[in-house]
């Protein structure tokens, strides 16, 4: 990659970038990221290219197109800005781009090859109607039940009354094992708000990813012959191997699950209709409190209806369950409702519908970087209407 990198449309023209934005190629991922630490000076470009591809992809409803299908948008939206100058020379057509003013969500972003720009006053107002999408947040409560700003977490981090070691390494909160065998069991207990996300790794190794409005309870180490956390919300499990202490979550009001050492996600929001367990590889027992159990093989699903005691198991979309830990949103055939309750505790908003619910399925995916405007152009593709006002979604049904 011998091409110069000054402005955003350089970037635009170089398909690993465009790889690298749509989270499809691992190498290209690594590289960039590489590349933009090692050339700070090249921020600014570097994130308006960035933001020139999620807005562009945005008001398609994907954010994950073919670096081909990003290309034929990238020329529509040409097309569409030269209204005073129709004729662009095939040359220069990815440049004219980067002179185009992109308008989405009441937001603007203008280039002009490669010379910033101020929007009007007026723009600016409407775009700070949006709203940011989530962030690594979450607040931890110690043994003794003070809570803790993981802010404050300094380089030497906290430790427990049992010893137990806590820091923080590259944003996720690490738990070391201070190896005193005592009976003394001392319980954290992690939590997420809406809009925040976090991951975790347990005292015997085992890591975990804490979805938005969600919280684990666990011990600060492992005496019990049973490893046992308990969940709310959605969090998902790589856990240690290790077959003489299994490792069970006990759900909040709902099912337990038995592994030895596995991947599995848990989905058990209070605003969902069931908890549903996905196995992505290994082995787990789900069961419920009456003593209704299933074992599951890797990609199979076990779900329990809220207000029911009877498991049901299927073939699971693996990559749709757990998109949410790489940073996506994706929908196959999915409801309007359930679009909404993801986006809801994601952006920290409240939905409203104005009349009745629309019979609306929608599929796609919304990288979660995503501002709230841009995730909910999905709507708008099916023909329904929505304004933003403050922390409320609502909803025109027409």
């Amino acid at each position: 990659m011998d091409q110069n990198f000054n402005v955003a449309e350089d970037f635009l023209l170089d398909d690993s970038f465009l790889s690298y934005c749509m989270g499809t190629n691992e190498q290209h991922m690594q590289y960039w990221e590489k590349w933009i630490a090692e050339n700070p000076d090249k921020r600014t470009a570097f994130d308006r290219a960035r933001y020139t591809f999620e807005v562009i992809n945005g008001q398609q409803g994907r954010l994950d197109v073919e670096v081909g299908k990003f290309k034929t948008l990238l020329q529509e939206h040409i097309d569409q800005s030269n209204t005073t100058k129709n004729k662009v020379r095939p040359l220069y057509r990815w440049r004219a781009a980067a002179a185009a003013v992109l308008l989405i969500g009441g937001g603007a972003l203008w280039y002009q090859l490669g010379q910033r720009h101020t929007p009007p006053a007026a723009t600016t107002a409407l775009a700070q109607q949006d709203v940011a999408p989530g962030a690594p947040k979450a607040r931890l409560q110690l043994g003794d039940g003070t809570e803790v700003s993981l802010d404050a977490i300094q380089d030497n981090g906290l430790k427990e009354k049992d010893g137990t070691r806590i820091n923080k390494d590259n944003g996720k909160l690490v738990y070391h094992d201070a190896g005193n065998t005592g009976s003394q069991v001392v319980f954290n207990t992690l939590s997420t708000p809406r809009g925040g996300e976090y991951q975790l790794v347990l005292p015997d190794g085992t890591k975990v990813w804490l979805n938005a409005a969600s919280s684990l309870r666990f011990p600060t180490k492992f005496v019990e012959k049973d490893r046992t956390v308990y969940l709310s919300g959605e969090a998902y499990f790589e856990v240690a191997e290790n077959a003489a202490h299994p490792f069970q979550v006990q759900v909040n009001n709902g099912p337990k699950v038995a592994v030895l050492g596995t991947a599995f996600n848990i989905m058990a929001y209070d605003d969902e209709l069931a908890v549903n367990t996905t196995l992505v590889t290994g082995k787990i027992k789900v069961a419920t409190p009456t003593g209704n159990s299933v074992v599951l093989a890797p990609s199979q699903q076990a779900t329990l209806p809220k207000g029911s005691q009877q498991l049901t198991v299927g073939e699971a979309d693996v990559d749709k369950t757990i998109a949410w830990k790489s940073g996506m949103f994706e929908f196959d055939d999915d409801d309007i409702t359930t679009v909404m309750r993801q986006l809801a505790r994601w952006y920290d908003v409240k939905v409203k519908f104005n009349g009745p619910v629309p019979d609306k399925h929608y599929t796609g995916s919304i990288r979660k970087q995503s501002t709230l405007s841009q995730a909910l152009h999905i709507l708008k593709t099916a023909g329904i209407q929505y304004t933003i006002a403050g922390k409320e979604i609502i909803v025109e049904v027409k």
